[in-house]
């Protein structure tokens, strides 16, 4: 940037025309290089949004199935599950106001939500970029889930168990390969990188658990 400075001012000396001809270059630049960073910046908190939902719908399956099961052992693993996820929302939620931006907190008991993800301050463009596309995503996540806990709902007994039970160990998995990809893009992020790999270890032993449980159920 020095050195580009350093041009216009020759060109501004040798041709008033050029210098604002490099002037007018480096604002553009400058444009492009901003909407970049607040490009980058929305999609960090996005993924944070992604994985602060997939805990917000672990918390509320484990708070389900508090209220359906009659079984001990599934009925503690949901107190398990609760737990850790509640620890790693919390963890989320310190991270994203170290980053200065906010979380995507979904309302799960009703069809409506209030989002308060990737609102964030930075290259307004880059920021903007893709918010509605990203938008409609998040609402059609959240119109599935419900519709799947409605289900679950229903259900009662050995069958809301297994259930339950098959449902925790999809989204465990899928869980994992958010936090897989998350340690792929952003190495670089030191504090999201450590939150991470946190977390993966965590959700490995909740599958772990599920498989006991399973074991039991199908005897």
């Amino acid at each position: 940037m020095m050195m580009r400075r350093m041009l216009c001012g020759v060109g501004l000396l040798a041709a008033l025309g050029m210098g604002a001809g490099c002037a007018h270059s480096e604002a553009r630049q400058a444009r492009s290089q901003g909407e970049k960073v607040g490009e980058a910046f929305a999609e960090k908190a996005r993924f944070a949004d992604q994985l602060a939902i997939f805990n917000q719908k672990q918390i509320a399956l484990g708070q389900l199935a508090l209220e359906r099961s009659g079984n001990p052992e599934v009925r503690r693993f949901a107190q398990v599950l609760i737990r850790d996820h509640q620890n790693s929302l919390s963890d989320l939620q310190t991270l994203a106001e170290s980053k200065a931006f906010s979380l995507a907190m979904v309302d799960l008991s009703t069809q409506e939500t209030a989002t308060g993800g990737a609102g964030l301050e930075g290259a307004i463009q880059g920021v903007e970029k893709g918010d509605k596309s990203y938008d409609k995503k998040t609402d059609k996540q959240v119109r599935k889930f419900l519709e799947r806990r409605d289900e679950l709902a229903s259900l009662e007994g050995r069958q809301f168990d297994k259930e339950f039970l098959e449902q925790i160990e999809d989204d465990q998995e899928a869980g994992r390969d958010l936090v897989n990809e998350g340690l792929d893009r952003y190495r670089d992020d030191t504090s999201l990188a450590l939150l991470l790999s946190r977390t993966g270890p965590v959700l490995r032993s909740h599958e772990s658990q599920i498989n006991t449980l399973q074991g039991f159920l199908d005897r």
